[in-house]
């Protein structure tokens, strides 16, 4: 268990409460089975105390075999998230490996990754260092391209992916994060609900430097970030998705000015796609807004290459399969 007295416990259940209904599917309450994840039981020290996860129906042996890291939202469990995002059946089409971290009751009763406590989102400690021995132990145990390396998340786990690519952003190529938040904005249990509902505001150059002191030596390139957003959300505010923007463009060095605008992506009605580049005219930011989407992950039902994901209460059909388009943008599938 983290390390935390009493009084932080409650205050973290007072929280967590908030928290409770963030992408709870019902995948993840009737325990829908997602073939063959495999628990790995000693994947390192565990300073997070979490569960590791792994699916690997690939039947690609070579060292060319691209990781996707998913994390869930609060209640799920890595079943729930399998079934709900659909990433399995794409990860046994186009030969890639999947990790799931889970939550555990002790760390969270509500199964939230902790995003909003700084023991278990900075580097080398808690729930995020548990999380980067899991890619640790696949290096170690798998045939993996260490240049293809990407994570995802929903929600909660959206929130702890962007502390995986702000504490190692030299492991990632991109990352995808649906209703999550900027790195640190929340600082400490309390200021949850206050990131939640868009009432704290960080200026760039905090949010900037919140990300570069965790690797003040860094002088790498850090990973794409992909945002999606619903703007009906009332779970996560939508105003998030602006601070993440504002806190990733300045890490890539360009403004939050978008250079390329599509204002009917996928034919999906009321979904813009921006991108913004760095100098080198490269993406380094892409954001998905979406009008008439609220606290849920869009999904396209179905058998086709381009269909997945599971519709339910935290999920809506919108005809277009988002963790399709994530794995496009990834690079890791085709068209």
């Amino acid at each position: 268990m983290n390390n935390f007295d009493f009084a932080d416990f409650i205050r973290m259940t007072f929280v967590n409460r908030l928290l409770f209904l963030v992408l709870l599917s019902p995948a993840a309450l009737f325990g829908a089975s997602q073939d063959s994840l495999i628990l790995i039981d000693n994947f390192g020290n565990n300073p997070g105390n979490l569960k590791m996860f792994v699916y690997n129906e690939s039947s690609d042996s070579s060292s060319n075999t691209a990781l996707v890291i998913v994390l869930h939202g609060c209640g799920q469990t890595a079943k729930g998230v399998a079934a709900l995002t659909g990433w399995n059946k794409l990860a046994r089409l186009n030969h890639f490996m999947l990790i799931y971290p889970e939550q555990k009751f002790l760390n969270n009763p509500d199964l939230c990754f902790n995003w909003f406590n700084e023991n278990d989102i900075s580097k080398g400690k808690g729930e995020c260092e548990s999380i980067y021995q899991m890619v640790q132990y696949v290096f170690a145990n798998y045939k993996i391209d260490r240049n293809r390396i990407f994570i995802s998340g929903l929600s909660a786990g959206a929130a702890m992916s962007v502390a995986l690519m702000s504490t190692h952003p030299e492991l990632w190529k991109s990352g995808a994060v649906f209703a999550g938040t900027a790195y640190k904005l929340a600082g400490n249990p309390l200021a949850a609900p206050m990131v939640m509902h868009g009432k704290k505001n960080l200026s760039a150059d905090i949010l900037v430097k919140k990300v570069r002191d965790e690797n003040p030596g860094f002088n790498g390139n850090y990973p794409l970030l992909i945002i999606y957003q619903g703007l009906k959300d009332a779970l996560v505010n939508p105003v998030n998705a602006k601070y993440l923007i504002r806190q990733w463009t300045g890490i890539h060095s360009c403004d939050t000015i978008p250079d390329k605008i599509d204002s009917s992506f996928a034919s999906v009605q009321g979904m813009t796609r921006m991108e913004f580049h760095d100098r080198n005219n490269k993406p380094v930011v892409i954001y998905y807004e979406v009008n008439n989407l609220r606290h849920k992950l869009m999904v396209k039902p179905g058998d086709e290459k381009n269909e997945g994901g599971q519709a339910g209460f935290w999920s809506a059909d919108f005809n277009f399969h988002s963790t399709f388009q994530t794995a496009l943008d990834f690079g890791i599938i085709e068209e």
